[in-house]
């Protein structure tokens, strides 16, 4: 059902005991609101779980909530749910609500004006990400297949996955990329070197505290020059010839 024809009929209204799920501390205060503004009458708060990692995989506070309205007969409340019923980790953790098979996973959702309550079904919610996860690993079977039968335009060779060849190819290419970088960079600022060298500071780290004085960053970005990294340039732009 699109979101353009759910109206409030859709949706239920909290009853009985909950523990609430927040998917991530940047959304804490935001799920918080959310839960105060649908836990009422009729309600009872029994623990709040935050999840503090940010990996897609890995949810231990939802586990632990899981089981703690498993040792409270309680329900799972998540507010802004979104994709998390097409988890499969979330989904597994799912599974071992005691009465699993009955509703008692409940989203919290933004519709338009109101804010609603849906109820998933926890068996459901899992067989759609098996199917998920079955239906994406077939395309990824069915592309891997087509680039091994593909000839790379580089080497005149068909590509497979994990070839050697491959990956010493690829390594050389980025061993190039990066080198000319290096020499692109050396360009812009030994310029800069020479003058600084002009004004009379000759020895390494005058230059270095010259290069900093100027606000230039290094190659990586940072904002601290040292002798070495300033010998390392004057070096490089011997070679070239600069």
């Amino acid at each position: 059902m699109s979101l353009s024809l759910i109206t409030k009929e859709h949706t239920v209204k909290p009853r009985g005991k909950y523990v609430t799920y927040i998917k991530s501390g940047k959304e804490k205060e935001r799920g918080r609101h959310l839960i105060n503004l649908v836990l009422g009458a009729g309600t009872t708060h029994i623990d709040e779980f935050i999840e503090t990692k940010g990996r897609k995989n890995f949810k231990p506070e939802l586990e632990k909530a899981i089981q703690k309205c498993n040792e409270r007969s309680a329900k799972l409340l998540i507010p802004n749910i979104g994709h998390l019923p097409r988890n499969l980790t979330a989904c597994s953790h799912f599974m071992k609500l005691d009465n699993s098979q009955e509703v008692q996973v409940f989203g919290i959702i933004e519709i338009r004006e109101y804010t609603a309550v849906f109820g998933y079904g926890v068996l459901q919610m899992h067989l759609q990400c098996l199917d998920q996860i079955k239906s994406v690993s077939k395309k990824a079977r069915a592309g891997l297949y087509k680039k091994m039968n593909e000839i790379d335009p580089n080497t005149g060779k068909n590509w497979k996955a994990g070839n050697k060849v491959n990956l010493s190819y690829a390594t050389l290419r980025a061993s190039k990329k990066r080198s000319a970088l290096a020499d692109a960079y050396v360009e812009s600022i030994i310029g800069e070197i020479r003058e600084i060298q002009r004004f009379g500071k000759t020895t390494l780290q005058q230059i270095a505290d010259a290069l900093i004085a100027r606000g230039h960053r290094t190659r990586r970005g940072k904002n601290t020059w040292t002798p070495t990294g300033v010998s390392n340039v004057i070096k490089k732009a011997n070679k070239l010839g600069i």
